[in-house]
């Protein structure tokens, strides 16, 4: 996308003055038990850490955590409310670099952030995350793959592939979002970028609804590990 450091910058400038009270998403700690992960004294890091809802659950089950955000106001409340090390937290754009961090990692969560980043930095990213993985370390990421729009707010159809009822979107339905959708063939190209093999993967559906318009998200997860 053309000038996407500028639109990413604007957009998330806008989250800077205020602050959402979030829960840990399910799927994420549901995977990871499943593997049977010990989140004691774990090194965890949280690449794009929201308002720290799945950070601080990485907390309370024992680990140590480490932070990346571009909000710095945001990552100082955070850390400055819930006691945290400011040492292990980094306000950083990682379209310009990725933070020195001195410790190696258990795990790596990334959601919600790679479509944020030029291609080039995304396969820079994920080239340092597997530098920072201990042996055995996990890597699980997140992205938004596809949406669609609900034609007939009255339809009670589960098929996404009923045309009559849902159109596939070709752009983030939230213009102010610079979001863009990830293609396989790209997210296979990030992988292979890494010496790290794939353990798990699959989709999640959410809904948002918007001047009264159902938007339903694809959203997919996949766990890495070295």
């Amino acid at each position: 996308m053309k000038n996407l450091e500028k639109k990413v910058n604007k957009f998330q400038k806008t989250f800077e003055k205020q602050f959402v009270a979030t829960v840990p998403d399910a799927n994420v700690f549901r995977l990871l038990v499943n593997k049977n992960f010990n989140f004691k004294n774990k090194n965890i890091l949280d690449i794009g850490i929201g308002y720290g809802a799945n950070l601080l659950e990485f907390k309370n089950r024992g680990a140590k955590i480490f932070g990346i955000d571009i909000r710095s106001k945001i990552l100082k409340h955070i850390v400055k409310k819930n006691n945290l090390n400011s040492k292990n937290f980094f306000a950083n754009d990682l379209n310009i670099n990725f933070p020195n961090l001195k410790k190696k990692m258990d795990l790596v969560l990334c959601k919600d952030t790679i479509y944020y980043l030029n291609k080039n930095k995304q396969f820079f990213l994920f080239k340092n995350i597997d530098k920072i993985l201990n042996k055995n370390g996990y890597f699980l990421f997140q992205y938004i793959q596809s949406q669609f729009q609900q034609k007939n707010k009255d339809n009670y159809s589960f098929s996404l592939n009923s045309k009559p009822y849902f159109k596939l979107l070709l752009k983030f339905f939230d213009k102010k979002n610079p979001i863009v959708f990830l293609k396989e063939k790209h997210i296979k190209k990030l992988i292979k970028h890494t010496k790290l093999k794939i353990k798990n993967n699959f989709f999640d559906i959410s809904m948002n609804i918007k001047n009264q318009k159902v938007i339903i998200s694809v959203n997919r997860f996949i766990l890495l590990q070295k």
